[in-house]
């Protein structure tokens, strides 16, 4: 059954392109990380960069839960993993398996045209299941994108914390240097300070003793002379 839906770019990101292959006013555009950087794909181009987390066929979506081997084939020429019970061709099933992108030149993934008359895209089941795999994995990529963030975040702030306390430590152990080196200080040219000082005191004392002997006998001698 087809599904007739106006074509409308989608709130938010009106005028905008596909990171990949620069279409212009897809019918959905999905935000997801992309070479490192948060990009807005089309749902084309979202199963093109992701093979190998979706069957090409049924469009099941792995995530982390591939199926086993004895139930998938592996693509001769890119990751992509298909069911065994999605493949239709016996033959194709052998070990040079190729997946319908690396089988047929022509092929692309969520192929819609408009119609010109009344300017409208037609959905089918096929269509359907294409579009929710690439929301699937664009939800997905942001959601462990969030969480490695959150990690990393955690990470840097276990380090900043570590650094304050390595630095704490570090202040800690040049004041205590300081301390003792200005004990050192003090306990080494202090009392030689004080000795040197309390010498010249008495050292003085004794030039003042000195001066008044002498004046004395002076006296002494003047007093002499005028009794005689």
């Amino acid at each position: 059954m087809l599904q007739q839906v106006e074509e409308q770019p989608s709130e938010g990101v009106s005028g905008r392109r596909c990171a990949v292959c620069a279409a212009t006013h897809p019918f959905i555009l999905h935000l997801l990380p992309y070479r490192g950087l948060h990009r807005h794909l089309c749902t084309a181009c979202v199963l093109d960069s992701h093979p190998g987390s979706f069957c090409p066929i049924c469009f099941d979506v792995f995530l982390q839960n591939p199926p086993p081997p004895r139930l998938r084939l592996l693509c001769l020429k890119c990751p992509s993993i298909s069911h065994l019970s999605c493949v239709t061709d016996p033959a194709s099933s052998s070990p040079g398996y190729l997946c319908p992108l690396c089988s047929n030149p022509n092929f692309t993934f969520f192929h819609v045209t408009p119609s010109h008359a009344n300017n409208v895209i037609e959905i089918n089941l096929h269509l359907a299941k294409q579009l929710v795999a690439a929301a699937t994995i664009a939800f997905e990529s942001i959601h462990n994108a969030a969480v490695m963030a959150r990690i990393n975040a955690d990470i840097r702030v276990k380090e900043a914390l570590s650094a304050k306390a390595e630095a704490a430590q570090v202040l800690d152990r040049l004041n205590s240097l300081l301390d003792n080196q200005d004990h050192q200080f003090a306990s080494k040219f202090l009392p030689t300070l004080a000795s040197d000082t309390s010498g010249n005191d008495i050292g003085e004392n004794r030039v003042h003793e000195a001066k008044g002997c002498s004046s004395q006998s002076s006296d002494a001698d003047d007093c002499d002379t005028l009794d005689t």
